[in-house]
């Protein structure tokens, strides 16, 4: 192609160029346009080529796409000079601003914060040991509403307890334990106790009460919080139900008189995920069931 002195005609082609450019990435190869651009700053085939550890042959094929996807040749393909054509002047510094967004776009996926829902309870155990593996964008959710935002898309994983049955998402289990009646009084007596909301594992208490007791159990009060509920119990002689991370975490005491202890298991729930996102979320649920192992 003829160089114009006309501004006019110059900026008309850098349009073409710029508008060929838009309809040839996708059949870009990444690695041929690094060589590309490894070449015409050397301005020699053969050193480029031993750069990429390439044979010379292999590097001239991959100029050569590259060329075939812009349509334009880019380059004079001489034994022992690379030299950029007009047209491959106009392209090299988009090609090259480009290549290097692309390398940042690449690198900043790992600065996109996983959406994280949970309750509060379980964040307290969850969250601050998960800030040290990855970026973490944290928000307190019922175990209801965090199902839902996983569905509609509005979080990538939550924690919840295998106490509902939770479809259409994928479900690892990171923790498992007990619910159990907790108070900082080792020898504390029968007296009436703290509960949270009539959830299946409370249901299970009240079932496992009767069966052992003859009698309802004795309810002092509904806090619908485990985390205010274990605060209370830490501060004070009363009894709360509890899951057992949460109860060691404050350092209460399982009461002796007791039913049998109501199972538990933690999952992390989320949608199918892309192999990027997925090696990050494979990290997390690593951690979190070194985080929710119970002795």
């Amino acid at each position: 192609m003829k160089e114009s002195g006309d501004p006019n005609a110059r900026q008309v082609l850098e349009e073409q160029l710029l508008q060929k450019l838009e309809t040839s990435l996708k059949n870009l190869r990444i690695a041929d346009v690094e060589l590309f651009i490894t070449a015409a700053h050397m301005k020699n085939l053969g050193k480029s080529a031993a750069f990429h550890h390439l044979s010379q042959s292999a590097t001239s094929t991959a100029i050569q796409r590259v060329e075939a996807a812009f349509g334009v040749p880019l380059c004079t393909h001489e034994k022992r000079q690379f030299r950029l054509t007009r047209e491959g002047q106009i392209l090299f510094p988009r090609i090259e601003s480009w290549l290097k967004q692309l390398r940042g776009l690449i690198t900043s996926k790992d600065q996109i914060p996983i959406r994280l829902v949970t309750t509060h309870a379980i964040a307290q155990i969850a969250v601050p040991a998960l800030l040290a593996f990855d970026h973490i964008e944290y928000n307190h959710m019922r175990p209801d509403h965090a199902y839902g935002a996983i569905l509609h898309d509005e979080a990538d994983i939550a924690l919840v307890l295998d106490n509902s049955p939770w479809k259409g998402v994928i479900a690892a289990e990171v923790g498992k334990g007990s619910f159990q009646l907790y108070s900082s009084d080792k020898d504390a007596p029968i007296k009436p106790v703290l509960l949270p909301e009539d959830q299946m594992e409370v249901l299970s208490l009240k079932q496992s009460w009767q069966q052992a007791h003859g009698y309802s159990i004795p309810v002092k009060s509904r806090i619908p919080s485990w985390s205010l509920i274990a605060n209370i119990c830490s501060e004070s002689k009363e009894i709360g139900f509890l899951p057992d991370f949460l109860a060691k975490k404050m350092n209460l005491h399982p009461v002796l008189w007791q039913p049998a202890a109501s199972q538990y298991r933690v999952l992390a729930i989320y949608r199918n995920a892309g192999k990027h996102l997925q090696e990050r979320f494979d990290q997390l649920l690593r951690e979190l069931r070194r985080v929710f192992s119970i002795d």
